[in-house]
């Protein structure tokens, strides 16, 4: 349910919306506290987290990319008070086309696909308890 409305929110809100509900974008900063190391507790609830964001993207009878995944993970690791970043990045295709792609992260957990060393990032929004 709650990866149908990051869907809808998606498809229906302008980014400077979701923007606006994301926070104030910050650099990525490796030794900041959303990127700081979790205790064994927190990391396997960041993985479980990442478990069910791809089961119940595999499972919708519309596309779950990236973009609404990385919003229901966001929202998944806020309730349990997890630090995390949601990152945007670009790289060009085999082709030279531009993608685009979102992200996140709960200190060396990556909860949905992506990372810098793939992508260049464009944009990172952090949230810490």
């Amino acid at each position: 349910m709650l990866l149908a409305l990051t869907r809808l929110l998606v498809v229906l809100a302008p980014f400077g919306v979701v923007r606006r509900l994301l926070g104030p974008d910050r650099p990525l900063d490796p030794s900041s506290a959303e990127g700081a190391a979790l205790g064994p507790a927190d990391v396997a609830r960041a993985r479980w987290i990442s478990h069910v964001v791809q089961v119940a993207a595999s499972r919708t009878p519309w596309t779950s990319s990236c973009y609404p995944q990385a919003l229901t993970a966001r929202i998944l690791l806020r309730a349990v008070r997890l630090p995390h970043r949601v990152c945007f990045g670009v790289r060009r295709d085999a082709t030279g086309e531009l993608r685009a792609h979102a992200w996140v992260t709960a200190g060396e957990v990556a909860v949905t696909g992506g990372s810098l060393e793939t992508w260049s990032g464009v944009a990172t929004y952090g949230w810490r308890p």
